[in-house]
């Protein structure tokens, strides 16, 4: 086979160029790739625990404020992010608000000089929320760094869901604005999680007839 870029001519710095240009080319794709496959799931690991204020005053740590309860968390971390995060917790609430086992939270993430006017954002944060909602919405000053690594935040103007189990385990996220097709998605998971397990003979309850006495444990000899 005859080596054509070997040949000595005209085309010999255009055929380095048109190299360079597919070098390049290549590395963005790889970077690209590794920036994906770098992206944290979360799914199916507990959420790490963090300390916030909600509007109501009170000092709240998630996820263990709603252990035993299935939970939407929408993290923002701007002002522009406000609209869609209020729009998931609206769906949320509108259609999950009467089940006792669920609850959702709203979680401004707040960093860099924000820090510095904490008293002005969370008063103003405070007179835009209804005060039978101010105990959901949880805020948090500093720190913001390791959590947009974990969520993978790119784009600061959307909302960053995460819904957790009982248990505080990562069982769905997603990041965007709200949309019906997604909402839907995020309902038959919440469904789903709120579905009682099914009685296996390990969490059936005891046959015996109500009000027979508790067998107690018996020493040998």
């Amino acid at each position: 086979m005859v080596n054509h870029l070997s040949k000595a001519g005209c085309h010999g710095p255009a055929v380095r160029l048109l190299g360079m240009r597919h070098l390049g080319l290549a590395a963005l794709l790889v970077s690209v790739a590794l920036a994906v496959g770098a992206q944290p799931t979360m799914v199916g690991t507990a959420l790490p625990a963090f300390t916030g204020e909600d509007l109501a005053g009170a000092k709240v740590t998630l996820p263990g404020a709603a252990r035993g309860r299935v939970a939407l968390i929408a993290f923002g971390f701007s002002y522009d992010s406000r609209a869609p995060v209020e729009a998931w917790t609206a769906h949320a609430r509108t259609t999950w608000g009467a089940e006792a086992q669920f609850t959702w939270y709203q979680v401004p993430m707040i960093g860099g000089f924000g820090r510095l006017a904490k008293p002005f954002i969370t008063g103003g944060m405070r007179k835009e929320t209804e005060p039978r909602y101010r105990a959901n919405a949880v805020t948090v000053f500093g720190g913001t760094g390791p959590w947009k690594a974990r969520l993978g935040v790119g784009d600061e103007k959307l909302a960053y869901l995460v819904l957790l189990d009982r248990e505080g385990v990562v069982r769905w996220r997603y990041s965007g604005l709200f949309n019906p097709a997604t909402a839907a998605e995020l309902d038959a998971q919440v469904r789903t999680l709120l579905t009682p397990p099914p009685v296996t003979p390990e969490t059936a309850t005891d046959p015996r007839p109500a009000g027979s006495p508790t067998p107690t444990a018996r020493s040998s000899g």
